[in-house]
């Protein structure tokens, strides 16, 4: 179903300090318990100059799918290589070209 897509999974958080921390990257296999993706890990840095933090080098996560908050598909040809983090009022999204750019948290928000 996702296998071979591109999408952006937000983890949840289990207590109001923890860092939001999402994975964008391709989908190479789904079972029943994991999500295998091959990408780049972003994390929210409140407090700070910059939006975000953003891998510098792709790699290869196995996600236990309950601890996934949310999964947004994304365009087929999502440059993983140009990842654009911009500021949306509140919101760190990332810029999507050709399709509704894709939240990954919010400055004022938990």
């Amino acid at each position: 179903m996702i296998v071979g897509k591109m999408v952006r999974i937000r983890l949840k958080r289990y207590f109001a300090e923890q860092k939001l921390w999402v994975f964008i990257g391709k989908v190479l296999e789904l079972s029943e318990n994991w999500v295998t993706i091959e990408g780049k890990g972003i994390v929210l840095l409140k407090g700070r100059p910059q939006p975000a933090e953003v891998d510098r080098e792709t790699r290869v996560l196995m996600v236990p799918r309950n601890n996934i908050a949310q999964i947004r598909v994304l365009p087929d040809d999502f440059d993983l290589s140009d990842l654009r983090i911009e500021m949306e009022g509140l919101k760190v999204c990332v810029k999507v070209d050709g399709a509704p750019d894709t939240c990954i948290g919010e400055w004022g928000g938990d």
